[in-house]
């Protein structure tokens, strides 16, 4: 009894741990709050303006200010911190992973810290830590707003409003196919992963070995099927005739109404007055 109950315990932390959770699922997720039913394009400029708010400013608080601000968007669009963590656990490993290099390897300015461990002398200095954290802020606003834009947007009213407000169709088009493919390889993929589990291969638990034996029977199948499916996608739009007449009719119509400029003009004084605030504080710091 004690052995299988030690046998369930491993194979749950394996499964709680495995490769195939530290992958986030891109895709639409349909809700009716406030942020789910903004415009497509007041979405966009709001994430345009936070990352160039999160790549301006050059400061590490200014950099948790908007993870705050962040997390109340995931909030807004009823997520919460727990869908954070739940998709985007591999982005908090790896931006760990970029604060520990420049810990380790960034030895200039102050020294905060010293001691030997091992034999090994370790050191924490004060541009090490401050660029390491700003590092990892900023990886984190910009993977972490991008998600929630792709989370909280329907790409068919993203494509017909940035169609409707002049982009060529066809670019449209790539947009929708790109955002569709998405969920469809992420689908392929758990059939590939289960059709070699089946086959006795393991690929689950996070190790070298592993990685590269889902490279070879994991990645590889799945190329040749990403492969497959563009190329019955382009013959289809060819017997079509995809992209003979200039203009196209929409399904659903994203009209860009009065209030939605006044909207988009506050989003942009909002945004300037928060990057005059932040840099006027970011100044006091650095100098």
């Amino acid at each position: 009894m004690k052995a299988l109950g030690k046998g369930k315990r491993s194979t749950a932390f394996a499964e709680r741990f495995s490769f195939r959770s530290f992958l986030p699922g891109l895709t639409y997720e349909p809700a009716n709050t406030a942020l789910h039913r903004m415009h497509p394009l007041l979405k966009l400029e709001l994430l345009l303006c936070f990352s160039v708010l999160v790549f301006t400013l050059s400061h590490y608080l200014c950099g948790l200010l908007l993870f705050a601000i962040l997390l109340g968007g995931y909030w807004a669009a009823g997520l919460g911190f727990k869908f954070f963590w739940r998709r985007l656990r591999f982005i908090l490993v790896f931006s760990l992973f970029i604060f520990v290099v420049h810990i380790v390897f960034v030895r200039e300015g102050v020294l905060l810290w010293r001691d030997d461990l091992w034999g090994l002398r370790l050191e924490i200095w004060s541009l090490g830590l401050n660029h390491g954290l700003l590092l990892v802020f900023r990886f984190l606003n910009t993977i972490g707003a991008s998600y929630l834009f792709v989370v909280a947007t329907d790409p068919n009213k993203l494509a017909y409003a940035l169609m409707q407000a002049g982009l060529p169709y066809r670019y449209g088009f790539m947009l929708i196919t790109a955002l569709r493919f998405i969920p469809l390889f992420f689908q392929e993929m758990e059939q590939v992963r289960r059709a070699q589990m089946a086959k006795g291969i393991e690929i689950e638990k996070l190790s070298l070995k592993n990685f590269t034996r889902a490279v070879r029977y994991l990645f590889v199948p799945l190329v040749l099927s990403a492969l497959s499916k563009v190329d019955t996608l382009t013959i289809s739009m060819e017997s079509r005739a995809f992209g003979l007449h200039p203009r196209r009719s929409y399904l659903e119509s994203q009209p860009f109404s009065g209030r939605h400029r006044l909207a988009a003009l506050a989003i942009l004084v909002a945004a300037a007055g928060l990057f005059l605030l932040l840099r006027e504080y970011n100044m006091e710091v650095l100098y």
